[in-house]
């Protein structure tokens, strides 16, 4: 059967090139060639990650494996006096060995004071709850304590240790009139983002550390590698499915995004003068001075603009990019939130022969009611490009998350046409029995569907089935939002709630009040479960456990949309031990851009 049908497609569809792929982790591509940015993420030229961070963890021993170091403070003369900066010292690596028996103090080095600031640099970012620190415990050293200290830390997100802004970490600051007399400091605090510790010391006494221990909360904050924009050298790439190296991209732990555009440029830069504003590039707008432009008229930093001629940034769904095309430029961001994600390489299918030059669509109406079946209209505008050799198309595919009901009417240019609809739980397909190939036509679909959803999206493809070596291969081209239908309003794909009262939470409900987590098989687990309601976009939920003094116990924190949420607590608090019986208050909240909501209630643990 199968070359039957490949004679029937050769028929209607124009013989197509086969599948080139953009190949990113080696040669000239490599991924500190294409990197454009990277935050809380590892790069190499073979690879990008996120950290291992096993809960409890000491993240002090195997930084200097992660590039890591441990520095002072130190003032270097200059012609016009001195300049602060941070330096290695001999011994210093003893505060992160891993042997209690080691040790490091300032008056082994005629260059370190003892009142001085250090700096601990794990070699990357980590979510983490504790730190601990001591001299030598035998009788000789025990009390070498350093009594007067404080002890903040940096995300390193904004720049070097000496240069980054740091918060303190509490009950880790003691002073002359307050000094701490253990030699032991051990500090659990709530969770936060750490990759530098910053030790000052305001000790006059003799003093010493033997280690200096730093403890993984289990995770890591969101890691994020942007390429530079890359380019398809001599053709107009239809972007389809995205690879690793092991296989389908969806099988990785990651959130894979993409744009496109018609040049290198997806940002323009300013500077303004006076009252003017002049473009310039990122090179140039990065490395601003302004005692370059003494004596001109007034120059500072003006706005960096996105150029409308690129996308948006857009989700790659179940493998397939849907940004638009035909671009020459196509970047890509990866984001990673589970610890322990490497990724070797990426693998990006196109073909160079498009299925149109242009491709818009709008959805009407945008704004209904919440679980009303009603008629929709999706309009279409197509552009083609025949002395390129677009091939035009014969399917129209529709993805959205709507509950569809039936597919009534196709026309093009106004003129109803035979049709054949097919439905899964993710849209619908239609064929429309003749391809699209002349510029200009105008398509319009004619649907029933329930929105349940606030912001709910209808992605709009193009679809070729064309001809390959070795099958048939499906070609995607997505459609870009604009306004095509001059007798609707709006050009979204995106359709809103009409009901001005809805919240952000809605229709929380638990299981349970009472948790016996003892491992019976009996309550042994508290749910929560709500509805998140009115987000376009993805936003940060927390799930919070208190006790009744107001003390934080457990939190957990995800990213989410729309849609029903269900959330577990086993009675258990951050440092994964039980906790004691009695009443506990449990607290939802989201911040998302149109507002923060939060809902709370008591469960009981008992045992």
């Amino acid at each position: 059967m199968k070359p039957l049908l490949i004679c029937a497609l050769a028929f209607c569809a124009p013989a197509a090139e086969a599948l080139d792929t953009l190949m990113v982790g080696t040669g000239p591509r490599n991924w500190s060639l294409v990197r454009e940015s990277a935050r809380f993420a590892g790069v190499a030229d073979d690879s990008i990650w996120t950290w291992q961070a096993p809960r409890g963890v000491n993240l002090a021993t195997g930084l200097a494996q992660r590039g890591g170091s441990v520095l002072v403070e130190i003032e270097i003369p200059t012609i016009t006096g001195t300049e602060t900066a941070t330096a290695p010292r001999d011994g210093l690596p003893n505060w992160t060995d891993g042997d209690a028996g080691s040790a490091w103090g300032p008056d082994e080095d005629e260059g370190v004071e003892r009142r001085g600031t250090f700096y601990i640099d794990l070699g990357g970012t980590f979510r983490v709850d504790r730190i601990r620190f001591f001299p030598r415990l035998d009788n000789k050293h025990k009390g070498l304590i350093l009594g007067s200290f404080a002890v903040a830390t940096s995300s390193g997100d904004d720049g070097p240790p000496l240069f980054s802004r740091y918060r303190n970490v509490p009950r880790m600051a003691f002073d002359f009139f307050n000094p701490n007399r253990q030699p032991v400091v051990d500090v659990l605090f709530e969770r936060r983002d750490v990759r530098y510790i910053r030790l000052q010391s305001a000790e006059g006494e003799p003093w010493e550390l033997a280690e200096f221990e730093v403890y993984a909360e289990g995770s890591v904050p969101m890691g994020e590698f942007t390429s530079a924009p890359l380019f398809i050298r001599g053709g107009f790439p239809i972007w389809g499915q995205v690879f690793y190296e092991d296989g389908p991209i969806e099988k990785l732990p990651i959130t894979l995004q993409t744009r496109t555009g018609p040049d290198e440029q997806p940002l323009h830069y300013f500077l303004r003068r006076g009252d003017e504003l002049e473009q310039v590039s990122q090179r140039d707008y990065e490395r601003f001075n302004p005692l370059d432009f003494a004596g001109a008229a007034q120059v500072e930093l003006g706005p960096v603009r996105a150029n409308p001629e690129w996308s948006l940034w857009q989700t790659v769904v179940e493998g397939l990019v849907v940004s638009p095309a035909p671009r020459r430029y196509i970047q890509f961001r990866v984001l990673m939130a589970e610890p322990g994600t490497v990724i070797k390489e990426l693998f990006f299918e196109y073909v160079e022969q498009p299925l149109v030059d242009v491709l818009r669509a709008e959805v009407s109406p945008l704004v209904v009611d919440a679980g009303v079946e009603i008629q929709f209209t999706l309009s279409l505008e197509v552009q083609l490009n025949p002395g390129r050799g677009d091939t035009g198309f014969r399917y129209l595919q529709v993805r959205t998350p709507a509950l569809v009901g039936m597919v009534e009417r196709v026309l093009v240019d106004d003129e109803e046409v035979v049709f054949t609809p097919t439905y899964d739980g993710e849209g619908f397909t239609v064929d429309i029995w003749q391809r699209i190939i002349q510029s200009g036509t105008f398509v319009q679909v004619i649907f029933n569907a329930a929105i349940l959803r606030d912001g709910t999206a209808f992605e709009v493809r193009a679809l070729d089935l064309r001809p390959e070596a070795d099958g048939i291969e499906s070609v995607y081209q997505t459609a870009s939002p604009a306004d095509v239908d001059p007798f609707s309003v709006g050009g979204e794909l995106v359709v809103r709630l009409n009901q001005d009262d809805l919240g952000l939470l809605d229709a929380l409900t638990v299981e349970q009040s009472v948790l016996t987590p003892n491992g019976d098989g009996v309550n042994d687990v508290f749910a929560v479960a709500y509805n998140l309601l009115k987000l376009t976009r993805s936003a940060p939920v927390f799930f919070q456990i208190f006790d009744l003094g107001g003390r934080l116990q457990i939190e957990g924190v995800s990213e989410d949309r729309h849609g029903r949420f269900t959330r577990l607590w086993r009675g258990l608090d951050a440092r994964g031990q039980r906790v004691e019986p009695g009443l506990y208050i449990y607290r939802v909240k989201v911040e998302a851009d149109v507002g923060v909501a939060s809902r709370q209630g008591v469960v009981q643990v008992a045992y």
